[in-house]
C-alpha cells in the first residue's frame, strides 16, 4: 500500500464490511452475486467482489457498489451511509479535491508523506496526542509554528516556512475551529512547556493559548510531570486516531522529514496501550492547568 492510498484504506475497509455483511444477511454466496450482476449487465468475477469485501480493491466503482446494494435491498439509510464512505467529493473524472492550500504547497507536503495525515486528520472523530518534545501542531500559536518550522527544517526559505504554518493554522481551523466537535486529548512532557522557542513574549504567548484552548473545552490536555523519569513515550511524538465510520484507530508518528503511518492490530494495540497509561500518570487536568498558569 503506498502513502497516498493510506487515508482511503479505511473507508474502503469499511465498505466492504458492510457489503460482505448485507451480502450474508441474503445468504448469497459471492458466486451468486457475480450471477446476479451478470443478469444486470455488470461484468465482474469473485476474486474483485472478495477483493472488495477486504479492502483490498483499489479503485472501486461507485457503479458496482451500487448495483451491489441493489442487489442486497438495501434500506436507504444505509445505503447513504455505504455511499457516503466511497468519499463521494471526487470531481467527474474521478480525482479527489485537494483543498487549494495543500495544492500551493505540494511540494512540501510530498516528500513529507503529509497529505495522508492531513485527510484522515479531517475525518478523524478522536484524536489522541502525545508530544515528548514540541507543543502539538494543532495547538500551536502561529509564532510559535513559526520557530519551530524554523528550528527544525533550517533548509526551508521563509516563503517556505510560511507556507507550512498557514498550513498548520488552516488544520487547526478545520480540526478545532467553529462548531466542529472533536475528542482531543493533548499529553505533553513537562519539558515542553520549559522549552525555548522563539522569544520570551513567544513562549507565554504558547502557553496563555493552551490555556485558552482548556478553558473553552477545545481540548483535553495533560501534562508528564518530570518526576515520572524515562518512559516509552519519549521514543517520538505519535498520533492515535479514532474515526465513526471504522472499527478501529490508526497510528501516525511524524519524523523529521516524513511520516510513518500504522493500522495492524498490534501496533495500534501498542501505541493504545502507551497513550493510556502515561494519560493515566500525568498530572490532573486541574493540577495541569495550575502549572501552565504558574509558568506563564
Amino acid at each position: 500500500m503506498s502513502d497516498a492510498e493510506v487515508p482511503w484504506s479505511l473507508s474502503h475497509r469499511e465498505v466492504g464490511s458492510r457489503l460482505e455483511e448485507l451480502r450474508e444477511r441474503r445468504g448469497l454466496t459471492q458466486r451468486a452475486v457475480v450471477d446476479l450482476l451478470g443478469q444486470r449487465n455488470i461484468r465482474t468475477n469473485v476474486s474483485s467482489i472478495s477483493k472488495l469485501e477486504n479492502g483490498k480493491l483499489k479503485l472501486i466503482p461507485s457503479g458496482l457498489v451500487e448495483a451491489l446494494l441493489d442487489v442486497y435491498k438495501t434500506e436507504s439509510e444505509t445505503r447513504r451511509y455505504v455511499l457516503e464512505l466511497l468519499s463521494v467529493d471526487t470531481t467527474p473524472a474521478g480525482r479527489r479535491r485537494r483543498p487549494a492550500l495543500w495544492r500551493r504547497h505540494a511540494a512540501l507536503l510530498g516528500p513529507m508523506m503529509f497529505e495522508p495525515y492531513l485527510q484522515l486528520e479531517r475525518k478523524a472523530a478522536r484524536l489522541r496526542n502525545h508530544q515528548p518534545r514540541l507543543v502539538p501542531g494543532l495547538l500551536q500559536t502561529p509564532g510559535y509554528a513559526q520557530r519551530a518550522i524554523e528550528t527544525l527544517r533550517p533548509e526551508l526559505s521563509a516563503s517556505d516556512v510560511r507556507g507550512l504554518v498557514d498550513v498548520r493554522m488552516d488544520r487547526q481551523q478545520q480540526v478545532l475551529g467553529g462548531d466542529v466537535s472533536r475528542e482531543f486529548q493533548a499529553l505533553l512532557d513537562e519539558e515542553v512547556l520549559r522549552r525555548q522557542v522563539g522569544d520570551e513574549v513567544v513562549r507565554r504567548d504558547q502557553l496563555q493559548h493552551l490555556l485558552d484552548l482548556v478553558e473553552q473545552r477545545k481540548v483535553a490536555i495533560r501534562v508528564l510531570p518530570d518526576s515520572i523519569g524515562a518512559h516509552p513515550g519519549m521514543a517520538g511524538p505519535f498520533v492515535l486516531m479514532g474515526f465513526a465510520d471504522a472499527d478501529q484507530d490508526v497510528v501516525w508518528c511524524e519524523l523529521a522529514k516524513r511520516s510513518v503511518y500504522f493500522d495492524q492490530p498490534e501496533d495500534v494495540a501498542y501505541y493504545d496501550g502507551v497513550f493510556t497509561d502515561l494519560w493515566e500518570r500525568a498530572l490532573s487536568p486541574a493540577d495541569t492547568h495550575a502549572l501552565i498558569k504558574k509558568m506563564t
